[in-house]
């Protein structure tokens, strides 16, 4: 499936300047101890799979305007942060989703998994993590010992390291949007506390409408963090607070006309910074059996408190534990474009289906205790991981008619009065739901890691998880007259309403096992070659899943969660000025059985998938480097619900992705430009409808006015280029209306910063 001339184009791009700056950052970068999804911390050079970490300062140089951009820069990611801050989907390696979120990886913040799994529908992990100054690094596995290390997670793990305090000092930074509405504070300190105990604390808050026009200010909140970490003679401690209260943006797909081939024209609503947000929460009541969701976008809320300590017991026994509990809740609100069409009295028009969900509780506890033995050249960690995820949500779609003429008012259109219409017959009143499910799970895991002489080094690693899923939901609907504008009459579109039905019971257990083999192997000094096998599971939401529960509650095992077998195999360089990481991987995915609500169908897919990852830098010396990554998948369709597109090419699976980044420092300035590419790819899984290759740059310039204040400015997609990452036509004629997801247009920023 490689495109020949672009595969060749590029990897002589790649050749010539795909490489990473040693610049301030980068030597720390190539030592930094790995803690993320290993059984005992080492470095990148020494590890048995792929690892990246990227360091803050590499992360706000990238400008992203969202946590989902920052993945764009990790071989392996592919991320569609088209959606904003909150509900992206994304993939490892060519392991689609089909459903959307990220499946097959875990999102973690020191160490602790946002969410016990990475699908559940409109309250997916990455709606609750942020990116502030608090964070001093991103680390991400991918392979190997993921699978047991950390729960659903056979593809990867992506951490958010924070600061601790160990360095004292802070900043204070204030950013503002030159050609979009935004305004951003961010603040962090830390240092000693007291004797032994240090200290970090920070945050951030925002206001302003985002990225794209959306009518309104519909960004609105930040987060605060806290840390107070101590190491003592035999062992160590630390406490993480977090507290997040914020509303961001969801841009759902919007309307568009085929041109024919892989263009498209803007279709009422512009394609670079339009939405089809129109503070639709004044004329589109909510049901009285259902709250009203407060504003558009999607509201994250979390509150959370976590510990973890080790202990050396004796010379060869360390104890170590992690415990944190979270309270999680939020809303969705936001317009689907579920039909356009043309009305005779108003021309193109659209049907709107108002994504109008309560995320009531999505909290979790998580805890792990272990047992590390150290007999020189082998280490054996046994432990036991516990989990329980609550999760309840509230469906509450309504429908609406807007016109696409540019002005986008709303229109009366059968039963409908004021445009509204109780409910959303566009998807045959299938969402008006209620969830309420909690799942715990139980992990027991072992591994054991060790040296062959002075130039091999192994690890091997098992787990195994149980989860029971116990609750309740109703996906039934009950049509009934109801004032729902409570104007004392039952108006046309109140004579059947859709409320929540009977509610079913859910009551299953699933079960899997996950094991890992690495080893690495040291030719010298700066050259080493690595190779490991796993094979892991990923348990699927709940509310993802209910066609195959019983009417007794149960399920079959094998429909409730995915499986993935992955190998690499590569080769690590590290040079004076210079680093390689070469890495091959194969998978096989086979993904559970579950419903997709915008198409009205069941998936069932199974997938193939190859490829390498290129991971290199390079100091030219005279302040000049650069740095990238490139990623080339071959990945196919081997199994689907009757058959269909079977030998086809996943939908929205990029044959190559790729970045790179050249900077120049000088005295009192540095400056560099990030590139993000990505190959053209098939809209859907008949492979048909295609959207074009793009690529964004993303420009940043700092200036150190003194030894405490800097200027900073960043231009996101600084080319304003057009690119697409997800659409709802499989196939497309010239002149008929599609619905797509396109990405930001170009958005400048300034910000200043003080260093304390």
């Amino acid at each position: 499936m490689f495109k020949p001339v672009l595969k060749i184009l590029t990897l002589a791009t790649m050749a010539l300047t795909t490489v990473v700056a040693h610049g301030q950052d980068s030597d720390l970068v190539l030592e930094e101890i790995i803690v993320t999804g290993v059984a005992k911390p080492t470095t990148k050079f020494e590890s048995t799979m792929s690892v990246t970490a990227l360091p803050a300062a590499d992360v706000i140089n990238f400008a992203p305007r969202s946590t989902a951009e920052i993945f764009r820069n990790i071989p392996g990611i592919q991320s569609e942060s088209s959606s904003g801050d909150a509900n992206a989907n994304v993939k490892v390696r060519g392991m689609p989703i089909s459903s959307g979120g990220a499946r097959y990886l875990s999102f973690q913040e020191d160490g602790f998994p946002m969410m016990a799994v990475g699908d559940t529908a409109f309250a997916t992990a990455d709606s609750f993590l942020r990116f502030d100054t608090t964070v001093s690094s991103v680390q991400s596995i991918r392979g190997g010992s993921a699978s047991t290390q950390a729960g659903n997670s056979p593809g990867g793990i992506i951490n958010f390291i924070s600061k601790t305090g160990d360095v004292e000092g802070g900043s204070i930074g204030f950013t503002a949007g030159l050609d979009y509405d935004a305004m951003r504070l961010d603040l962090e300190y830390g240092g000693v506390l007291s004797g032994d105990w240090t200290y970090h604390i920070g945050g951030f808050y925002r206001s302003g409408e985002g990225p794209r026009d959306a009518e309104e200010s519909i960004e609105q909140g930040g987060q605060i963090k806290a840390t107070i970490a101590r190491d003592f003679d035999r062992g160590s401690i630390r406490f993480h607070l977090k507290h997040l209260d914020d509303e961001v943006p969801t841009y759902l797909p919007i309307p568009a006309i085929a041109n024919g081939g892989s263009s498209f024209s803007a279709l009422g609503t512009d394609l670079s910074n339009g939405t089809l947000f129109l503070n639709t929460t004044d004329f589109a009541p909510r049901r009285n059996d259902i709250a009203a969701v407060d504003g558009d976008g999607f509201e994250a809320s979390m509150t959370s408190l976590a510990v973890a300590g080790d202990y050396q017991f004796t010379d060869i026994l360390t104890g170590a534990f992690k415990y944190r509990t979270a309270s999680i809740d939020g809303n969705f609100a936001s317009p689907f474009p579920a039909n356009t069409f043309v009305d005779g009295a108003n021309g193109p028009s659209v049907e709107i289906v108002y994504f109008d969900t309560q995320v009531n509780d999505v909290g979790n506890d998580f805890a792990d205790l272990s047992l590390q033995a150290d007999f020189g050249n082998v280490q054996a960690k046994a432990g036991l991981a516990y989990v329980s995820q609550d999760i309840s949500t509230t469906w509450n779609f309504n429908q609406y008619y807007r016109r696409l003429d540019g002005s986008l008012s709303v229109f009366d259109q059968g039963d409908s009065i004021g445009g509204v219409l109780y409910g959303n017959p566009a998807f045959g009143n299938c969402c008006t739901r209620g969830y309420d499910f909690q799942i715990d799970g139980t992990a027991p895991y072992i591994s054991l890691s060790g040296e062959i002489g002075e130039n091999l080094s192994w690890d091997a690693s098992y787990r195994k998880d149980d989860f029971a899923i116990d609750g309740t939901f109703q996906e039934s609907t009950v049509l009934v007259p109801l004032d729902v504008n409570g104007n004392g009459s039952i108006d046309g579109n109140e004579q059947a309403v859709p409320t929540l039905g009977a509610a079913r019971r859910a009551d299953y257990s699933v079960d899997y096992d996950s094991w890992s083999v690495g080893v690495n192997y040291a030719l010298s000094d700066n050259l080493a070659l690595f190779a490991n096998i796993s094979e892991g599971g990923s348990l699927s939401s709940p509310d993802r899943v209910t066609g195959n529960i019983q009417a007794d509650g149960s399920i079959q095992n094998d429909t409730a969660y995915s499986s993935v077998e992955q190998v690499e195999i590569g080769v690590k360089f590290l040079g004076d000025n210079s680093s390689l990481f070469v890495t091959y991987f194969s998978a096989d995915i086979s993904e559970a059985r579950e419903f997709e609500v915008t198409t009205q169908t069941f998936l069932e897919n199974a997938y193939e998938s190859s490829g390498f990852e290129i991971e290199a830098d390079y100091d030219f010396g005279s302040n000049f480097a650069i740095k990238g990554s490139l990623t080339l998948t071959d990945a196919e369709i081997v199994k689907t619900a009757g058959g269909a597109n079977v030998g086809n090419q996943p939908r929205r699976q990029a044959d190559y992705i790729f970045n790179i980044t050249p900077t120049y420092t000088a005295d009192k300035w540095d400056a560099g430009i990030n590139f993000v590419g990505t190959d053209e790819v098939f809209v859907q899984d008949n492979n048909d409808l295609k959207f074009d290759a793009y690529i964004t740059a993303n420009l940043f310039f700092n200036y150190q006015i003194n030894d405490k204040l800097r200027l900073s400015l960043n231009s996101n997609n600084l080319f304003d280029e057009e690119g697409f990452t997800e659409g709802e036509e499989g196939s497309a004629t010239p002149g008929s209306f599609v619905r797509i997801r396109p990405i930001n247009g170009r958005t400048t920023s300034a910000t200043v910063r003080y260093d304390f």
